[in-house]
């Protein structure tokens, strides 16, 4: 019964949240009938993404894909391997490579899907499963066989699966804006904010709406993603326009988008099916770090985690945004390296 309701409400929620965010972008389309369509062409990647400060571009196949990865520091060192959330990419990680390449072999890899990683071109190949099992098949593919994994967001998703299915895969554990699933689904079920703040997971349930709402008037929305005051920066000092033209032409690939949408697609049904299979508790030492005024995910949930994990430290950010190690690179690093102390001292 409870299987049914929830069906109920799921596909209730696609058809209100789909009517209203089709009636905005038909809105849009009005305002804007001439730039609706409009994207520019970009063919040559911007400098600031072949700054060398940042570390080497590589590549590896795991899992049967190809994976790009930008590494920073000395092989053979411990990893530090960085997983990155929707709508980014390795980029994301720009404030903390080169902090923690001098300590670790610290790798950035762009996740399935996702710049220039291979793009599978149908739905099923974004479950969750199948994204666990490319990290899982990507830190030996690496020469190593566990990590310091640290990730933000989606890749925070695909991190508490891993460390619940292979915990042997890591050593220490820190998770940025991404609570564990059984968390959110607790609280989406009985915040009203959170349920509110979730919207858009219902929207990217809709073939093609999401894409034409993220590539309408040249990215606009992916620059609202960043900057809206419910969802952005408040510290905007690292995320100039020429970091914001480096995300647009990573996401004006063909296919960039439907393959970041597909993993939203998939989250409903595989990410239950993943958590389901293991009820045990994360062993292994956990840092959460939050961003207090996150417009996604409400600040409540990351106080919740010690149901879900044995050594866990929760440090949170006032002012800071869903986008932690941009917004706040300053506390976020600082914050890693008091937790890694024993590991670099």
């Amino acid at each position: 019964m409870n299987r049914l309701l929830f069906g109920l409400l799921y596909y209730s929620m696609i058809v209100v949240w789909g009517s209203c965010a089709t009636f905005r972008a038909i809105l849009e389309f009005v305002k804007h009938p001439l730039t609706f369509f409009h994207q520019k062409k970009r063919d040559v990647q911007p400098e600031i993404l072949q700054d060398p400060s940042y570390g080497t571009h590589k590549y590896v196949t795991a899992n049967g894909i190809k994976f790009h990865y930008v590494a920073n520091g000395t092989e053979g060192k411990p990893l530090m391997l960085f997983l990155h959330g929707f709508p980014e990419f390795w980029f994301s990680w720009r404030f903390q490579l080169p902090e923690f390449g001098r300590d670790y072999y610290a790798v950035a890899v762009d996740l399935r899907g996702y710049g220039d990683t291979e793009r599978p071109p149908h739905k099923k190949d974004y479950q969750l499963e199948m994204l666990t099992q490319d990290i899982a098949e990507l830190i030996p593919a690496l020469g190593y066989s566990s990590c310091v994994l640290v990730a933000h967001d989606w890749g925070g998703m695909l991190a508490w699966t891993l460390i619940q299915s292979h915990p042997e895969l890591v050593d220490r554990f820190v998770v940025m804006d991404c609570p564990h699933y059984k968390i959110y689904m607790k609280t989406v079920s009985s915040n009203w904010k959170q349920f509110m703040n979730s919207w858009y997971m219902f929207v990217y349930q809709l073939p093609y709406l999401p894409e034409i709402m993220m590539c309408a008037r040249d990215y606009k929305l992916l620059e609202r993603v960043f900057f809206s005051k419910a969802m952005g920066l408040r510290n905007k000092e690292g995320f100039s326009k020429e970091v914001m033209e480096a995300f647009k032409y990573t996401f004006s690939k063909p296919g960039a988008f439907t393959a970041a949408i597909n993993y939203h697609r998939n989250a409903f049904k595989s990410t239950g099916r993943a958590f389901r299979r293991s009820s045990d508790k994360v062993e292994k030492p956990v840092l959460l770090i939050w961003g207090d005024e996150d417009g996604a995910l409400v600040k409540e949930m990351a106080d919740q985690h010690d149901s879900v994990a044995t050594n866990l430290i929760v440090k949170h950010i006032p002012k800071c945004s869903h986008w932690v190690q941009q917004d706040r690179p300053d506390l976020v690093n600082q914050y890693m390296r008091e937790f890694l102390q024993d590991d670099v001292s």
